[in-house]
Formats: C-alpha cells, sequence, structure tokens
C-alpha cells in the first residue's frame, strides 16, 4: 500500500510540473508594435526535446507565425505572437490559433547577438491578478519585471536549426 501510494505522490507531481504553463491573460501587454526580428524566424528546436521543433515565420510586419511541428506526426499546433519592450527588455505575447477565446501566454525573451539560440523564460503562472487593460497589464509587468521570482525557474532554450 505505501509504494501504491509513494507512486501516486509521484505521478501526481510529475503531472503538476508537466502541465505548469506560463501566466496567461486576457489582454496582451500592449499592441503589437514592434518589427519583426529576422533573427527570430526561421525553424527552431528546443533544448531538452527531440521530438519536435517549430517553424517560425513572419505573419505580417509585427506578428510572428509560431507553428509547433512533431517530427514523426503530421500533428501541427499554431499560434501567433509578436513582441513588447519595456524598458529595452523583450516579452513576447502568444496566443494558441485554435483556441476560440484569446488568452495571451508571456514571456521574456533573450537571444544570443549570432540568433542562434533563444531563451523564453515564462512569467510566473502564480500571479493572481487579472488585468482588463493592457496599459494596466504592462504596468505590472514594468513594476516585477527586475525580481526574480517574477518568472517561473524553467525556461525553454531553442537552437537554430536551419
Amino acid at each position: 500500500m505505501k509504494k501504491l501510494a509513494l507512486q501516486f505522490i509521484m505521478f501526481s507531481g510529475l503531472a503538476m510540473l508537466l502541465t505548469a504553463c506560463p501566466y496567461g491573460s486576457d489582454v496582451s501587454i500592449d499592441a503589437p508594435t514592434v518589427k519583426i526580428d529576422d533573427k527570430l524566424l526561421g525553424k527552431w528546436e528546443a533544448k531538452n526535446s527531440t521530438d519536435y521543433f517549430y517553424n517560425v515565420t513572419k505573419k505580417d510586419d509585427f506578428n510572428y507565425k509560431f507553428e509547433k511541428k512533431g517530427k514523426t506526426s503530421t500533428d501541427v499546433t499554431t499560434y501567433t505572437g509578436f513582441v513588447s519592450i519595456i524598458d529595452g527588455v523583450k516579452f513576447m505575447n502568444v496566443c494558441d490559433d485554435a483556441s476560440s477565446t484569446k488568452l495571451y501566454y508571456l514571456y521574456k525573451i533573450e537571444q544570443t547577438a549570432s540568433g542562434a539560440k533563444t531563451t523564453l523564460i515564462p512569467i510566473t503562472e502564480n500571479i493572481d491578478e487579472k488585468f482588463t487593460t493592457s496599459a494596466d497589464l504592462k504596468a505590472y509587468v514594468k513594476k516585477y519585471m527586475s525580481l526574480s521570482f517574477f518568472y517561473s525557474k524553467d525556461q525553454d532554450e531553442y537552437f537554430r536549426a536551419d
């Protein structure tokens, strides 16, 4: 019985870890006004996974189209995203195109000078506040973006694959 209980606890912990998401907001940090950075376009592979890759293309002058493709399946998930800049720090606003309601997931974005590596650092999902305007969300991010606990400990590293 103890073994079964231990397995249940371990499984529950793993499930919670795998389902963690960045903070989701009904509004974006601001409107898409930052022009597309060509260094973000192309094929990207996650450091910790060889099962899928992202193909990033230009949707328009300000929005990116992200296609998450499985390497061994035909499954494709499409996202739209754009960059917001607050005091020189770049944030990516991303939403799932298949979702019936817009929910923006927010990441701090860092990229090497060569453009070969991009790191997405999720804003923590532990934020309880809900925002009705982008101006309020932007002010909140600006206030707390320099604090380490504002971000999730898990960051996603992607490497250029084309």
